[in-house]
């Protein structure tokens, strides 16, 4: 198998110009950062969290399919490794975030403007938010993420190496199941406390017990998107999407398509419920994004991440093919960045949508290190698990299933 699949050797010097433009646009953040703190500081933790859900989206997919046994999506799992194991760069890019927390969460130095009530409400949510527990959460969150990505990732590609028959084979692939079924229950537990203290804490007066599932099928939605463009970009010899039939892009299609209703369902059960309750707590935090100018981007959502992509990824044809479902993804892409925007900003903006050029830099900035990250971790391995002992099957899914 190994003779015939050509190890990745591009990207060169896409990594490059991928890292001088990271390097650039966090640069420019961090000039705005004196100008404007408090703007520049919830800009970069929009564009932190939006590129962390994807690596993070990558790792819970991952870990599903191996704790699933899924055998259809060997062939695809590659650029899910590689995604996942990127989150040590996570640990360097969340310092500015660290940095910035008097300026992005206001239980951090509470001031007397919020009111008696406010002050008291916060005083009881001081065993949990408080800056020495906020850090030592962090480093368990990054602990548990790091260890199962890098070691799914280690084990993934010393398969690769190991002679075609060896006996290593099959128990390396138990290996990452085990791990991937053990861990996955943790990295989610995980990512639901991390959106709590990073997102949900900066109007820590609102509390959800939707808010991380929304969140994390949104990372997931993500995570597929970028394969789905991997795959459909990457046909030729020695790409990432090389070994892939229709029959792959369908079944990606139809998981896909189950995220984005179970999204859109997590933000409608939300709502529905905060909207009956009406309690002055809880309609705040709507009030603050469906009023002003939030409105139009709320609106947006709703028609661009679940109706128009709930449709088209109805449609076969459109599953089928590369190019249109490569679309749907990217559109995906842009309405994910789109809704991480809404729950972040209007916490320094609430009911008047004011865009700020640190956000943009920032989002360049992140994402810039992560693509070259990942093309450095990509370059010189082959672009499938070529010594996994379900890979044939994954190359010879029947049509009809």
């Amino acid at each position: 198998m190994t003779t015939v699949l050509p190890r990745f050797e591009g990207g060169r010097r896409e990594l490059g110009v991928s890292f001088v433009v990271g390097v650039l646009g966090l640069a420019a953040t961090l000039a705005g950062g004196f100008v404007n703190p408090r703007e520049a500081a919830h800009g970069y933790l929009f564009a932190f969290a939006y590129w962390l859900s994807l690596c993070l989206g990558a790792l819970i997919l991952l870990s599903a399919f191996h704790a699933a046994r899924a055998r259809w999506p060997t062939v695809l799992r590659r650029p899910l490794e590689v995604m996942a194991a990127c989150c040590p760069l996570f640990i360097l890019l969340f310092v500015p975030v660290a940095v910035s927390m008097p300026h992005l969460f206001p239980w951090v130095s509470p001031s007397p403007e919020l009111g008696e009530h406010a002050l008291h409400l916060l005083e009881h949510k001081r065993p949990y938010l408080n800056v020495p527990a906020f850090f030592v959460r962090a480093v368990l969150y990054f602990g548990v993420w790091c260890a199962a990505s890098l070691l799914l990732y280690r084990w993934s590609v010393r398969q690769d190496s190991e002679p075609e028959r060896s006996e290593h084979l099959v128990r390396m692939t138990l290996w990452q199941r085990r791990l991937a079924a053990g861990s996955l229950p943790v990295v989610v537990v995980c990512l639901s406390f991390a959106v709590l203290d990073w997102m949900m804490s900066l109007e820590p007066f609102w509390e959800s017990t939707v808010y991380a599932l929304y969140v994390g099928c949104g990372a997931v939605v993500g995570a597929m998107s970028v394969i789905g463009i991997l795959a459909a970009a990457g046909q030729g010899q020695g790409q990432f999407g090389a070994l892939m039939r229709s029959v792959h892009f369908r079944k990606l299609g139809t998981l896909l398509l189950a995220f984005v209703c179970l999204w859109a369902y997590c933000a409608f059960s939300q709502l529905l419920l905060m909207w009956i309750a009406n309690l002055p707590e809880e309609i705040r935090w709507y009030r603050a994004r469906l009023d002003g100018g939030w409105r139009w981007l709320a609106a947006l959502l709703a028609v661009g991440h679940f109706a128009v992509p709930f449709l088209l990824l109805l449609q076969r044809r459109i599953k089928e093919s590369p190019r249109r479902f490569a679309l749907v993804c990217a559109w995906l892409l842009l309405m994910h960045a789109v809704n991480m925007y809404w729950l972040v900003l209007p916490a320094l903006h609430p009911r008047q949508w004011y865009p700020h050029w640190t956000s943009l830099t920032a989002f360049i900035g992140v994402g810039g290190l992560f693509v070259a990250a990942c093309l450095w971790l990509a370059r010189g391995g082959y672009t499938v698990p070529v010594r996994d002992p379900f890979l044939l099957h994954s190359l010879r899914v029947p049509s009809h299933e």
